[in-house]
Order: C-alpha cells, then sequence, then structure tokens
C-alpha cells in the first residue's frame, strides 16, 4: 500500500471535460442543459471540496441537498467507461517511471476494475466526477466500503491522496507449520511510533476492507513462488545465502510497494522461520 499522486489540474473544468463527452439524445435532449443549469453550484461545492482536500479535513464536509431530480441527473455523468473516466484512471495509476498500477491500491491484492467515490456518490451527487474524489479501486474493496465512510466524526478509510503512510512496520504476520501446510495469522500493531490517530484509520481500514483474512486467503501464490526459488538455488547456494537473498528481495519491494506490503511482509517471516526453511535441506 502506498500513497497516490491526486489529480492536480482544475477539477471543475474535469467536471465540465465529462458533461461535454455526453452524447445528447432524442430521449433526453435537455439533459445536458439541466447540468450546466447547475454550474454555479457544482462549482462552489468543488470549490469547497479543494479547501478541505488541501486541509485533509474532508469529513467536514456536509452533502448539498440536491432534489431527487437533480441527483439522479448527476449521478449518470459517471461511468467507468466514458473515455474522460478511463483517462484519468490512466493518469492517476501510472508512475514515475511510467508504469501503470493494475492492482487495488486499497487492499494491493485484486486487480483495479472501478473506481471508488470517496465520499460516496449517492450522498454527495455533486461530486459525482470530480477527479479528485475518484480513487482507483477493486470491485471487492469498493462494495465493502459501500456508504459507511464516517463513524463518530472520523473518516474510517485512508485516503492515500492524503493520508501519509508511516514507514514504521505495523503489519505483522504468525505462521503456523503443520508438515507441508503453512497457514497464517495477520494481525496490526503499533509499537508505539505512529500516531494513534493514524493508527485507528488504519486499522478501520483494514478491517472494514477484511484485509487481514484476505490476505491470509490469498497466500499460496507467494509460498508458492518463494518455494520455486528456494528449491531452484538449493544446490547452488547455502541456505543463509538463500534466506539473505529473499530478505534483501522482500525489502526491495517494500521500497516499490510500501513499506507494510503484505507479500514482502510474509516473504520475510517465512525466510526467517527456521522451521519453514529447514524443510528445503533434504531436498535432491
Amino acid at each position: 500500500m502506498k500513497n497516490l499522486q491526486h489529480y492536480t489540474d482544475d477539477a471543475f473544468e474535469f467536471h465540465k471535460e465529462v458533461l461535454e463527452s455526453k452524447n445528447k439524445t432524442k430521449k433526453d435532449p435537455t439533459y445536458k442543459e439541466r447540468i450546466e443549469n447547475m454550474n454555479d453550484v457544482i462549482e462552489g461545492q468543488f470549490s469547497v471540496y479543494d479547501e478541505s482536500f488541501t486541509q485533509n479535513v474532508l469529513e467536514r464536509i456536509g452533502s448539498y441537498g440536491h432534489t431527487e431530480g437533480e441527483k439522479n441527473d448527476l449521478l449518470k455523468l459517471y461511468s467507468y467507461k466514458n473515455s474522460v473516466i478511463k483517462r484519468l484512471k490512466v493518469k492517476i495509476t501510472t508512475t514515475d517511471a511510467n508504469r501503470i498500477i493494475n492492482t487495488c491500491p486499497n487492499c494491493t491484492i485484486s486487480e483495479i476494475n472501478s473506481l471508488d467515490h470517496y465520499l460516496p456518490k449517492d450522498e454527495f451527487p455533486e461530486f459525482v466526477v470530480n477527479p479528485k474524489n475518484l480513487f482507483p479501486s477493486c470491485t471487492i474493496c469498493n462494495g465493502y466500503k459501500n456508504y459507511v465512510w464516517v463513524e463518530g466524526g472520523k473518516r474510517v478509510f485512508l485516503n492515500l491522496y492524503l493520508d501519509p503512510l508511516p514507514t514504521e512496520q505495523y503489519l505483522f504476520v504468525n505462521l503456523a507449520i503443520t508438515g507441508d501446510v503453512v497457514t497464517t495469522t495477520f494481525y496490526l500493531q503499533n509499537n508505539g511510533d505512529i500516531p494513534n490517530d493514524i493508527f485507528e484509520i488504519i486499522e478501520t481500514h483494514y478491517n472494514k476492507l477484511h484485509l487481514l483474512e484476505r490476505f491470509s486467503s490469498n497466500i499460496n501464490e507467494v509460498i508458492t513462488s518463494l518455494e520455486n526459488t528456494i528449491i531452484s538455488f538449493i544446490d547452488k547456494l547455502p541456505l543463509d545465502e538463500i534466506k539473505d537473498s529473499i530478505i534483501e528481495k522482500s525489502n526491495r519491494d517494500r521500497i516499490a510497494f510500501g513499506h507494510n506490503y503484505w507479500k514482502s511482509i510474509l516473504e520475510i517471516e517465512l525466510a526467517n522461520c527456521v522451521q519453514y526453511m529447514n524443510r528445503f535441506v533434504t531436498i535432491d
């Protein structure tokens, strides 16, 4: 999990670009005109969003209170398949190295196949195509997030455009090895170096997206790849050197994918587990 670069151009101009991309239809010939009639309101709300975004206090924004008809019109602006929206997705998922991230940043497990509205679109239809409110996501995370984003006046999900992720380790894993079977229990722990307000939102983010359980359900690919690497080198290098190489590679991945990248945390724990690594000594 890593921070992403947010949209930096004029957000309201993006809104107008999306509207312009909508086709005029015989069934609803006045649609664009109705949206344009709301432009002053929308632009004002975008200014409120920008100010709250800059201060990282999006939870303080109140819904404008559109009529049901206005809400339905605004919601029609958004389509994941819209060409303007698709270009936005490419822009915010392209790294400085000109590589496109295609793994959901919220969970680092599943493929990006949707854009999540950080402020839910049904509650805040005015921000339905605000690019700073659109976040690349998988449908699993999007579904778990649903409409609940604030509890007791506090946000319960990380905003990876805004919330600085700690460099300290807070994700850990316990291993249980029975024969050839490895099972895991991931857990969160603040060893005292992470501010409580940051750690609280990390906890609710992980818990509400069921990330700890989802990590454990997806360990097979990680373990299979690791074991294939160990088996490939077991006759060529001492076990300690293989272990050191695994840890070095995993720590490099943590720089690339986040200091608490679950796959790296698991690989390092396996490499440091004497019971696990000794299984490979007897392989012919």
